[in-house]
């Protein structure tokens, strides 16, 4: 990790829902932060979007603009080849198009997780550590990966799509699996997302309702609530015991929205790991829910030119 050349940085989160942004200065304070909702129909709508937020005036001195995106990506390319959770937005060549608008500025692009994942590791809960996983838990559930003291990204920036490993597929042609944006059954972000809650519920009850409104009905004693948390701790459990029988990883940390429900989802989710995950692993065991993190994503966003590749 090395200091950035490039102060201050303009760092942007693409969510499924929203755009956050903000500059962020060499001492990593933040500045003229916003957020608008995401432009989801077309990819020149969001491009628009996009090139409208680095136009704006108290944005002029970053040279420099970090992107986190929901993926697949293409990271040579700067191409936003799709994404579960924007439908509309399809081999969108987000980095060329920015360029030619803004050809002045250095342009990075990486997935949003791995965005989220820096930020963690500069500013947050991973500081000071080499090997740790993040779940992102939103709209959708994303993750990231530092692994022997390097953020992992895999093929074109997609590796660690923890949302998508199948903890309900099996037995094969299980009718109980949900069905996932990716097209596959049973991922984990169709339980343990805010829509997975939320949908737990619906299922249960016919109602339709936020996952932090289903978190306040668990904590007044809403059976049907407390069993939408119970199952995404379940989810979360199987997931994150997979990646330690693979990757040896013991240090978890969840971050986004649904984060904030760790009363609901804590004792779950490490009885879960501790029922799947070898007992060699088990005196090692990390897990942090983050609060007051909702800038990871711009952070990481503007620490992809801080980190050193």
């Amino acid at each position: 990790m090395t200091e950035a050349a490039f102060y201050p940085v303009l760092g942007i989160d693409i969510g499924a829902t929203s755009i956050k942004f903000a500059a962020l200065d060499s001492t990593g304070a933040l500045a003229h932060h916003g957020s608008e909702p995401v432009a989801l129909r077309s990819n020149q709508e969001l491009i628009g979007q996009i090139a409208a937020i680095i136009a704006r005036p108290e944005f002029a001195d970053c040279i420099a603009v970090g992107i986190g995106s929901p993926g697949p990506l293409d990271l040579k390319g700067g191409v936003i080849l799709s994404s579960a959770n924007m439908p509309g937005v399809q081999n969108c060549a987000l980095i060329p198009e920015l360029h030619k608008s803004f050809p002045g500025k250095k342009f990075r692009l990486d997935n949003d997780a791995n965005a989220a994942t820096l930020g963690e590791w500069f500013f947050g809960a991973g500081k000071g550590h080499s090997d740790f996983a993040v779940f992102t838990l939103g709209t959708g559930v994303g993750g990231g990966c530092v692994f022997q003291g390097k953020l992992q990204r895999g093929f074109n920036g997609n590796f660690f799509e923890v949302g998508h490993i199948p903890v309900a597929a099996f037995p094969i042609g299980n009718s109980n699996a949900r069905p996932c944006g990716c097209g596959a059954l049973g991922c984990l972000e169709t339980y343990a997302s805010a829509t997975g809650i939320s949908e737990s519920y619906y299922l249960q009850t016919g109602e339709r309702c936020t996952a932090a409104e289903i978190a306040s009905r668990a904590e007044r004693g809403d059976h049907n609530a407390i069993g939408a948390y119970t199952l995404a701790g379940q989810a979360l459990g199987v997931a994150a015991a997979t990646l330690t029988q693979i990757m040896n990883l013991t240090t978890f940390i969840f971050t986004g929205g649904v984060a904030a429900a760790e009363k609901l989802l804590r004792p779950t989710v490490v009885q879960t790991w501790h029922d799947h995950a070898l007992p060699v692993f088990r005196p090692q065991l990390s897990m942090t829910f983050t609060r007051g993190d909702e800038h990871a994503g711009i952070l990481g966003a503007a620490a992809l030119f801080i980190e050193k590749i």
